[in-house]
């Protein structure tokens, strides 16, 4: 039979007070035991002290030792009289270091063995659970001490005390502690019920609204009249509340979760265990027009149907069925698709069938990404042979360079024997060569395209060589305030007011020295787009999906419309020392960290780059 909570509650009361009388009670007993036999260790201590002093006169050689104390009628008072001394002690002897009684306060156990019983000092050295145990035995204990002979023991004083008394005199004690005990229990009984009767009347009340809650009910209130539970009727309804609160957030959940399968490009039907229709998305009513909710397989899809046909197996088997590809026809004579059916069973939180989910998936549309996929994989191909044609251009622009060098020299030299050979005469008979200055304002010519092939070629490496990101935590304050210390000597010579927010606590994982250079790149651009003055601002924030928005704002000259769409093409540059790559760069780098990146700009009042990096 299951016990109210009143009646648990009562009982537990009694239980606590109890084992509380309980423990005291065992607390008392043993300070009384220990008390005890610590008087009856010092009485026997002392009568061990008095045997002693006179046995020590007595002797006089271990050879005479058992004659000398036996002949001794002062000793064998002193040991008789200690029966009398106190209760406790049941005998005295001396005994020799076998154990044979040499005096005894009994002489008709002198010359017999006397067994050794354990030690009453090593019984108060114990604990008090140990004492106790001791005394309930009702056994015998012994002080001993021995006797000595210069360094050498010829036998031992033993006073023998038994716990008998001691026993029955706590036994007496235990009356009392009793009939406390028992009041003690039965008036914490009798409280304890009371008191429960009291003050779980307002959790009955409480138990009744959770009942109400659990069954659906919404807003829930309750008013205990018991000033003491005022707080917790208060709680109560705020919880009733937060849980009102809670289940509309569910509800709208439930909704925007239909709705999330409403859009999915996949095509999702659910059909219950009889048959009928009980969810359609959006793409399965586009590939199945007379599939809707309520209807009947059966009657919205022909016999023979694909999709009839997988969802009718899994409802007999109640097991998963498919992938299987099919060939549906198009609606009203379009042409069909090609088509992935799945047939799942749903199952409830007691693990029972309620029916069947079909998802059809486009596969033609699957065909289309695989064909995205192979071109990428073959532009990054061409992106490597390319690299590949740019790296054997290099050498031999190297080599060109290192022939222009040479002659440089060479027409050098020729021009210093021109103006040589013009000094003393032209009698050599010679043919005249041309002018060196206009050879040389050829090879200058050259060596300037060279350069600017090698600048270009060296460019495109940079951009099509693959690099292994260095993923690190970087405080995002830091790298911040590094790039404003390094673009502020420019700043300032252009009157430009270079300003930073953000916050010391958020982190990106990133490679620094990649996203370093690319905000320097950003920084240093809009320097370049402010020539009389402005304001440059570098902000970061962290937003939503662990990420950090990074914001590059100036008010320089701005960006043309018609310009914006090419920003970021490799070479594609405004200005006329512009090499095309640094907002390539960029864009490669926000790339590799899976970042985003957007501008704004409006001529004439600035541009606004956003960057959104992970977040550490």
């Amino acid at each position: 039979m299951r016990l109210s909570y009143q009646t648990r509650q009562a009982l537990g009361v009694t239980c606590i007070v109890a084992l509380t009388v309980i423990a005291l009670s065992v607390v008392y007993l043993a300070a009384q035991a220990h008390a005890l036999l610590a008087e009856s260790e010092l009485r026997g201590r002392m009568l061990a002290n008095a045997t002693y002093q006179r046995a020590f006169t007595l002797v006089r050689s271990r050879e005479s030792a058992a004659a000398d104390l036996q002949a001794d009628p002062g000793l064998r008072a002193i040991l008789l009289s200690a029966i009398g001394f106190a209760e406790n002690v049941t005998y005295a002897t001396i005994t020799d270091v076998r154990d044979q009684a040499l005096v005894h306060s009994s002489p008709t156990l002198e010359g017999t063995p006397v067994p050794p019983q354990p030690s009453l000092e090593e019984l108060l050295q114990g604990g008090p659970l140990t004492q106790l145990r001791g005394v309930w035995e009702q056994r015998s204990y012994e002080v001993t001490q021995p006797l000595l002979l210069g360094d050498e023991r010829f036998g031992s004083i033993r006073i023998g005390v038994s716990t008998v008394l001691i026993w029955a005199g706590l036994k007496s004690a235990l009356k009392p502690i009793a009939i406390v005990a028992a009041a003690a229990i039965v008036l914490a009984t009798g409280v304890s019920w009371l008191m429960a009767r009291r003050f779980l009347r307002p959790i009955h009340v409480l138990q009744s609204g959770i009942a109400r809650l659990g069954q659906g009910e919404e807003d829930v209130r309750l008013d205990l009249p018991d000033e003491d539970f005022k707080d917790l009727g208060t709680s109560f309804n705020a919880l009733s509340q937060s849980v009102s609160s809670i289940r509309s957030r569910l509800v709208e959940q439930a909704r925007r979760a239909e709705s999330v399968v409403e859009r999915l490009e996949d095509a999702v039907a659910i059909v219950g265990p009889n048959g009928d229709v009980a969810f359609v998305n959006a793409a399965m009513k586009a590939l199945l027009p007379a599939l809707e909710p309520g209807a009947a397989l059966a009657t919205a899809v022909s016999e023979g149907h694909p999709c009839r046909v997988i969802v009718e197996q899994a409802l007999a088997v109640r097991a998963s069925r498919g992938p299987q590809i099919a060939d549906l026809p198009g609606v009203g004579g379009e042409v069909g698709s090609q088509q992935q059916l799945m047939a799942h069973p749903i199952a409830d939180q007691a693990r029972g069938f309620v029916g069947v989910m079909l998802v059809a998936r486009n596969v033609g549309a699957l065909t289309q990404l695989q064909t995205m996929l192979r071109y990428s994989r073959k532009l990054s191909s061409l992106n490597r042979l390319l690299a590949g044609v740019a790296h054997e251009v290099k050498n031999p622009l190297n080599a060109m360079t290192i022939h222009l060098e040479l002659l440089k020299q060479k027409l050098g030299k020729r021009a210093a024997l021109a103006v040589a050979g013009g000094a003393g005469g032209s009698g050599s008979g010679l043919p005249e060569a041309p002018p060196a200055d206009g050879l040389m304002s050829h090879v200058s010519i050259i060596g300037e395209e060279i350069r600017r092939l090698d600048h270009v070629v060296q460019g495109f490496l940079r951009f099509s060589r693959p690099e292994e990101l260095q993923l690190e935590p970087v405080v995002i304050a830091t790298l911040l305030q590094d790039i404003v210390d390094v673009v502020r000597p420019q700043a300032e010579q252009h009157g430009i007011v270079v300003e930073t927010e953000a916050q010391r606590d958020v982190l990106i994982q990133v490679d620094r020295t990649m996203v370093r250079q690319a905000l320097l790149n950003l920084a240093l651009n809009a320097i370049d787009a402010m020539p009389s003055g402005g304001s440059l601002a570098l902000r970061a924030r962290p937003v939503e999906d662990q990420q950090v928005q990074v914001d590059v704002v100036d008010t320089g000259a701005g960006i043309q419309p018609e310009h914006l769409a090419r920003i970021f093409d490799l070479y594609f540059t405004t200005r006329e020392q512009g090499s095309g790559l640094g907002l390539s760069m960029v864009y490669r780098t926000v790339q590799l960290h899976d970042g985003t990146i957007e501008v704004e700009s409006t001529p004439g009042r600035g541009t606004s780059f956003r960057l959104r990096l992970p977040r550490a």
